[in-house]
């Protein structure tokens, strides 16, 4: 378990890694051809429209998944219960879910561009987690409820996967709409755009079932709904945040501007209630600490 534990992360790193390098390599390919080069010879481009680094950018995605998610069935048969009681299992976690989401929601030729930044943040989290203590420990217990465990934090896992995939599509929209569509390694704002949007839209549920559920379960475990604890008040302000989101973006006016900002605004958010609430901060969600 002890090798396993470590290699198997290791490898997904340095697959993430190499998916980053070949896909920013093909960026840079793309951007040193000549604009008078066309047809499939174009930095390798193929009959999907997407140059074959993206492709094999995108096949490092998939391959980076497999490794994390065989990481994850593993820790789960050794330890009984899902693989996210601590914050290096969470990581791990938020790092295949992000893969996986981004897999699925960006689907589209023109999508394939963000691969390596999505290999860049996937490894960064990933980083993270290696840098945290892996052992495996009995449940404290307010971690003592199966079900709870599994859907409230799987939840959260995914709703800060797939937050993960909007903050990248916002980046590539404030790209694009302060270069005027002019980087070709990147989708275009308008394609940004709707997939950040596409994002959020299935994010935002997916986080309220897990601030709902949350709330259930702190009160098995603590007898109150609602303490004003440090992940708490996080989560329900990243809530907001892209609560405010949805609101903005379905305006015709200069408010819509706002909208990719406060995607990064509520990513920031995540990534707070990820690292800081529970981990810098004490509170009732310490127990994530190594």
């Amino acid at each position: 378990m002890n090798q396993l534990d470590v290699l198997l992360p290791v490898a997904a790193l340095v697959t993430l890694v190499a998916t980053a390098a070949i896909g920013i390599a093909g960026i840079l390919a793309r951007a040193a051809t000549p604009a008078t080069t066309t047809g499939p010879a174009l930095a390798g481009a193929s009959v999907d429209g997407r140059p074959a680094t993206a492709r094999l950018a995108v096949a490092g995605l998939t391959l980076g998944l497999g490794i994390l998610t065989l990481t994850l069935v593993v820790r789960t048969i050794v330890t009984g219960h899902a693989p996210w009681s601590n914050l290096h299992e969470f990581s791990l976690a938020f790092a295949a879910a992000l893969l996986g989401a981004f897999l699925v929601l960006a689907r589209q030729p023109s999508s394939g561009a963000l691969a390596p930044l999505a290999a860049i943040l996937a490894a960064g989290i990933l980083g993270v987690g290696l840098g945290l203590d892996s052992r495996v420990d009995p449940l404290v217990p307010a971690l003592q409820q199966p079900v709870l465990l599994t859907v409230h934090v799987g939840s959260a896992v995914l709703a800060y996967a797939v937050a993960g995939v909007a903050v990248l599509a916002a980046f590539a929209e404030l790209a694009q709409r302060a270069a005027g569509d002019r980087i070709a390694a990147l989708p275009n704002a308008a394609s940004a755009r709707a997939l950040g949007h596409r994002a959020v839209l299935v994010g935002f549920p997916i986080l309220t079932l897990a601030i709902a559920l949350g709330s259930v379960w702190a009160n098995l475990a603590w007898r109150s709904y609602w303490s004003n604890d440090p992940k708490e008040l996080a989560a329900a302000a990243t809530w907001l945040v892209f609560g405010a989101y949805l609101h903005v973006a379905g305006r015709r006016d200069r408010w819509q501007r706002l909208a990719p900002w406060l995607i990064v605004l509520g990513f920031a958010g995540v990534l707070f209630t990820y690292v800081a609430a529970g981990l810098l901060i004490v509170g009732e969600h310490s127990y994530g600490r190594p």
